[in-house]
């Protein structure tokens, strides 16, 4: 399959990048042309050293769709609106895979009243920032990205609770679950096989897309437990 990856030169679209890039032909999409074209080349240098062959090309992100069965949307939540009205006319009769988080960085303000110790309160150690999921007004990201799209377009949500930085890294099994959303089971299908394509990863059909929001937001649960537990890249099993 030929599978663009918008968004490819962030740390998530590295690791779909190097992961996929051992069985499908894959297209960096971004803003700058350039960049992508570099991007592309660093990553088919690391596929060489594993004894994969070079299977990935740069391009700018409507390029990169035009081109592509699957276009993995790899943004951040405030760029979605102006890409996917860019990609709009190439987008007929493919399938669109969000891995977009909308979220935010808040500060948790401590009342002078609260059971905290105040030379907790006042000391710099003393964390009280946090994500938390940004609900948008359709629900979630990928149900936004619904109404941007095509009639003729199959959209999925999933990949959401993957650590970016595991899993572009080669050396490592990821024994994680991956939760699916989707309004069409053959789509969510195309979706499993790409999970199963990532060695020791599991699909789990979430239900339709209108369960996105709850996979999405297991994006800064999943940030905020590792920031406060000195944990690193943590992810989901259901067992």
């Amino acid at each position: 399959m030929i599978i663009a990856i918008l968004g490819g030169t962030g740390n998530i679209g590295k690791g779909f990048a190097l992961r996929w890039g051992q069985k499908h032909e894959i297209i960096i999409g971004s803003r700058d042309l350039k960049k992508a074209e570099a991007v592309a080349a660093e990553y088919n240098e690391v596929l060489e050293k594993y004894g994969h062959k070079r299977c990935i090309t740069g391009t700018d992100n409507r390029t990169a769709a035009e081109k592509a069965e699957i276009v993995v949307i790899a943004i951040r939540y405030n760029q979605l609106a102006p890409v996917m009205e860019l990609i709009y006319p190439v987008i007929e009769n493919k399938l669109i895979i969000s891995v977009v988080v909308p979220m935010e960085k808040n500060m948790c303000y401590i009342s002078p009243g609260s059971n905290y110790p105040r030379t907790l309160i006042e000391s710099k150690e003393f964390n009280t920032q946090y994500f938390c999921f940004s609900i948008p007004e359709a629900g979630s990201a990928a149900q936004e990205i619904f109404t941007m799209i095509p009639e003729s377009t199959e959209l999925v949500a999933a990949f959401h609770s993957v650590p970016a930085k595991k899993l572009a890294n080669l050396d490592m099994e990821l024994d994680y679950d991956i939760g699916v959303c989707g309004n069409s089971m053959h789509s969510k299908e195309i979706v499993f096989d790409l999970v199963r394509n990532i060695s020791n990863m599991r699909p789990l059909d979430i239900g339709p897309l209108e369960t996105a929001g709850m996979v999405e937001s297991l994006t800064p649960l999943l940030i905020n437990v590792a920031a406060r537990n000195e944990m690193k890249d943590v992810s989901l099993k259901f067992v």
